[in-house]
């Protein structure tokens, strides 16, 4: 080889390495590459591990060009224009992504490549294997004869009509089943949409309805104590539906389900244990065991008869699928559904090595933390309860979540939507904002049992002298971030400086999440619907309100929680006995991030007052 072909040869291998250099961290630390590349929540590690593979393909076609230019000249050309082809890719990305300064790094290395390996072939291979406007022409001729002379022959013209046909028979029913998408579910009220209305996630978040409807049945033994079927899980059944409260039916290319905000924010309460649930709208989501349910679906993907054939079996009980949709299940939907659950189980794996969240209860920013922006494991723990959402007109520019983090709904309710799985090109707006206006509007639950009113209007004065301070507009530290009040501190800890850098510098969407900010403590904010937010204080390590007003030590150590049928007396739900053992959680407060220490106002009052207090807070 000449000169040039000895610098062209360089050259490739040189590219080989830098494409090594990615395609390796790719393969088997994705999340590592996504933190130096500075990637955001676009970019999963399935996408990054599919990246990987393609560039290790490249490298072995690279090789060949690389080995021998003058023995594979046509290879040698196609790892020029290869190049330059990703540049034009790159080109595009720049502006189609959130990540335009990634992509101009891609861009300029493949262009650079491209380049400079064409200019040392122009040079370097003989005149016959080089790039002229001769030997175009000559190309294109040949293949102009090649094709007339296929033309020509008539079982050439059947066999090409019949690929033609074949290939748009087998496109359209791979886009009529994978991907077309059709109408979602507009409802009449704005509770039938709350409850139901899908909110647009992304694909890696929807589950094959079909599958969901025979995963219990399948799988009973995994389920834990309770009803059965889903309700096992906490999720609200309501007669007459075929889903639980917090779900939306779609379909996009075949039917499936996906979360709604209802899921953790709706709540239900039984008067006693003969009664029917009555829903909360708006409320934490109590009974939900979030956790337990991601286990459940992970368990099930590493199962052996977790298979498309079984699988298929199960659904053709209940729905008889045609030979086409069979196909579709068994090679496509089926296994990606099972890699679904099974790539989940390892985002949320850094969950095995903290205290069980247990019901009504989830670690709220850690998901957002490790499988959003790809940041280290701290080892933190920030299991908190899910959190009233009604009556938001109030709160708007307040400082919103438990630790004051951030006094912007919007930005609130899209990090909270990023968080279970929407992406900036999947949510629907229109949905999304009729969401945002039921809940701006949507008032405090009214308390569902008898009110000693006059007992209640003693009990507002205690609670101006003893309360209001925090916990009315009126009072000096409403809505203020307070330190000492000496809860547990492990999920105002949890919340760190890093993860507000991310919210401030990657875009989701449009929207960059610039007001979350850093706290050291819990913010003071409205106790409107008292009743229904039990169990209490940020992480509902005390059961009842009554238990709230005793000194940490005399509170319950460990109680059950998760049970709906309530208790009017103590305000709280019922904690302790047999049924509340047999369906709740048990808490323990020995166990880190469960401590009820903290905010002792209002114990040293007198049991009468407590009582009256106790009255008041019924009417808000």
């Amino acid at each position: 080889m000449n000169r040039s072909l000895k610098w062209f040869s360089r050259v490739v291998w040189l590219g080989i390495v830098v494409n090594l250099a990615i395609a390796i961290p790719s393969i088997v630390a994705p999340q590592f590459l996504n933190i130096s590349l500075g990637l955001g929540p676009e970019v999963s590690p399935v996408w990054l591990r599919n990246v990987g593979m393609l560039l290790l393909s490249m490298c072995l076609f690279y090789a060949a060009a690389a080995h021998d230019p003058l023995r594979n000249p046509a290879y040698a050309w196609l790892a020029a224009v290869s190049r330059l082809i990703a540049a034009a890719f790159w080109l595009y990305m720049m502006r189609a992504t959130t990540y335009p300064d990634v992509m101009r790094q891609f861009f300029f290395a493949d262009f650079s490549f491209g380049v400079v390996l064409a200019l040392l072939l122009q040079l370097g291979l003989p005149p016959q294997s080089r790039i002229s406007g001769e030997s175009l022409s000559s190309i294109w001729s040949d293949i102009r004869v090649t094709i007339a002379k296929r033309l020509r022959s008539a079982t050439t013209w059947a066999v090409l009509v019949a690929v033609i046909i074949i290939a748009g028979v087998a496109g359209y029913e791979f886009w009529d089943h994978l991907y077309r998408k059709y109408p979602d579910t507009v409802y009449a009220s704005a509770e039938d949409h709350w409850k139901h209305g899908a909110i647009g996630l992304g694909s890696d978040s929807r589950i094959p309805y079909l599958v969901f409807e025979v995963l219990p049945r399948m799988f009973p033994e995994k389920l834990p104590p309770g009803p059965g079927g889903w309700a096992s899980f906490g999720f609200i059944m309501e007669d007459g539906n075929e889903l639980p409260v917090g779900f939306a039916k779609r379909q996009i290319g075949f039917p499936s389900i996906e979360a709604t905000c209802s899921m953790c924010h709706t709540g239900s309460y039984r008067e006693s244990p003969s009664s029917k649930p009555k829903l909360i709208y708006g409320g934490p989501a109590h009974e939900l065991d979030l956790q337990t349910f991601q286990h459940f679906l992970g368990s099930c993907a590493s199962d052996p008869r977790f298979t498309p054939a079984n699988i298929l079996a199960e659904i053709n009980k209940i729905e008889k699928l045609g030979w086409v949709d069979s196909l579709i299940y068994r090679y496509f939907i089926i296994p990606g559904t099972i890699q679904g659950f099974a790539e989940q189980a390892n985002l949320y794996a850094w969950q095995n090595s903290r205290p069980a969240e247990g019901r009504g209860r989830v670690d709220t920013f850690n998901p957002t933390k490790f499988n959003v922006y790809h940041l280290p494991d701290d080892h933190s723990i920030g299991t908190t309860d899910l959190p009233q959402v009604w009556n938001q007109a109030p709160r708007v520019n307040l400082w919103l979540h438990w630790d004051g983090n951030n006094n912007q709904i919007e930005q609130r309710n899209y990090a909270a939507a990023m968080a279970i799985g929407a992406q900036p090109d999947s949510v629907i707006p229109d949905s999304f904002k009729r969401d945002t206006d039921f809940l701006l509007k949507l008032p405090p639950p009214a308390y569902p049992f008898p009110i000693d009113h006059n007992l209640a209007q003693r009990g507002s004065a205690v609670f101006k002298n003893t309360c209001s301070e925090c916990h009315t507009p009126e009072g000096d530290k409403f809505g203020k971030v307070l330190p000492e009040v000496g809860t547990d501190r492990h999920r105002v800890d949890s919340f760190t400086q890093d993860l507000v850098d991310r919210f401030h510098s990657v875009r989701f969407g449009s929207i960059l999440f610039t007001s979350y900010r850093k706290t050291d403590g819990y913010v003071a904010t409205f106790v409107d619907g008292a009743w229904a937010r039990a169990p209490y204080l940020h992480h509902g390590a005390v059961p009842t309100m009554w238990d709230l007003l005793q000194p940490a030590a005399a509170r319950p150590k460990v109680f059950y929680r998760g049970y709906n049928v309530y208790d009017p007396k103590n305000l709280g739900f019922v904690s302790a006995g047999s049924d509340a053992e047999k369906y709740g959680f048990r808490y323990d407060t020995s166990v880190p991030g469960n401590s009820n220490e903290g905010h002792e106002y209002g114990t040293a009052l007198s049991d009468a007052d407590k009582w009256a207090v106790i009255e008041y807070l019924k009417t808000l």
